[in-house]
């Protein structure tokens, strides 16, 4: 079971640094909320097609949960979006990611999994590495699209701490999960937008292709935190870094500065050792059990 929940979640990676290359692509003439928005719709489709043909119904469980899964992955994903749009690939990538950092918090408040000795160095590494990349003190370099690709970090990790709880129970499909994520984001693209472009030619064929990625990217990716540790499976979306860096650089001609090198090697190596602490501890027994609240 682990074993699949790593390679699902190492497909997932390549399949949305693809898509995010799309997403970039389109970005220069259709806003990120109608990226979004159509990218919701034609998943949206797909996943209903494949419900019907697999006689897959929803259930009346979790609805809560469902629909506040779907609102954290809709409202982080335009986020993302945004970011990729107007930063370079590596950096929006690389700042993304530290929604893993925000898996091991929401997973030790609402999961009840252990907060492991010794993490609390690594955190630090993380947050002056974040810091470095996003040199809030500098006012020519700072970009609030940095800050917007850290509120779709959060946001992602918010929703992939909601799989990992409605997982517990076991009632629901992965299409189900991915149908409420799909159906919201195609809402917050729609309501995010600030005007309608329409598609031209070859764009209409890069929005099928972002739709049609998405559907079986969520299936990997839903599936890897189904089937493995939340914080695992997050953590091995970094590979998700090094081929977008590979796409900026071939399609647009994008650099990496060498801070951005260096503070990216430094979240890499922080997060798989929280990674290794997390797996050696044991959950919590004690304490408030926060998760209780948004059941």
């Amino acid at each position: 079971m682990i074993k699949k929940g790593l390679l699902y979640s190492l497909l997932s990676a390549v399949l949305l640094s693809t898509m995010n290359l799309f997403v970039k692509m389109l970005g220069s003439g259709i806003p990120s909320g109608e990226i979004a928005f159509f990218r919701g719709l034609f998943g949206t489709v797909a996943v209903l097609v494949v419900m019907y043909m697999k006689g897959i119904r929803f259930s009346t469980e979790d609805r809560g949960l469902l629909i506040m899964r779907g609102l954290y992955g809709g409202f982080g994903m335009v986020c993302n979006f945004i970011a990729l749009v107007h930063m370079k690939m590596s950096d929006a990538t690389i700042l993304f990611q530290t929604s893993g950092i925000f898996v091991f918090i929401f997973s030790a408040l609402f999961l009840k999994e252990a907060v492991p000795k010794g993490a609390g160095k690594w955190l630090i590494l993380i947050f002056l590495a974040v810091m470095v990349m996003v040199n809030p003190f500098s006012y020519e370099s700072f970009t609030w699209y940095a800050v917007i690709a850290l509120l779709g970090a959060a946001l992602s990790a918010a929703a992939y701490t909601t799989i990992r709880s409605i997982s517990k129970h076991g009632q629901h499909s992965n299409f189900e999960i991915m149908a409420y994520f799909l159906v919201t984001g195609m809402i917050a693209g729609l309501v995010t937008t600030d005007g309608f472009v329409l598609p031209q030619g070859v764009e209409w064929l890069i929005i099928l292709a972002i739709g049609s990625i998405t559907v079986v990217a969520q299936f990997f990716l839903t599936g890897a935190f189904i089937a493995t540790n939340a914080v695992v499976a997050q953590f091995l979306q970094y590979i998700g870094v090094f081929i977008s860096a590979f796409y900026g650089f071939l399609f647009f001609g994008e650099s990496l500065a060498i801070e951005t090198v260096l503070a990216g090697i430094a979240m890499f190596i922080a997060s798989v050792m929280l990674a290794r602490l997390k797996e050696q501890a044991g959950p919590i027994k004690d304490g408030k059990v926060i998760e209780d609240k948004i059941q």
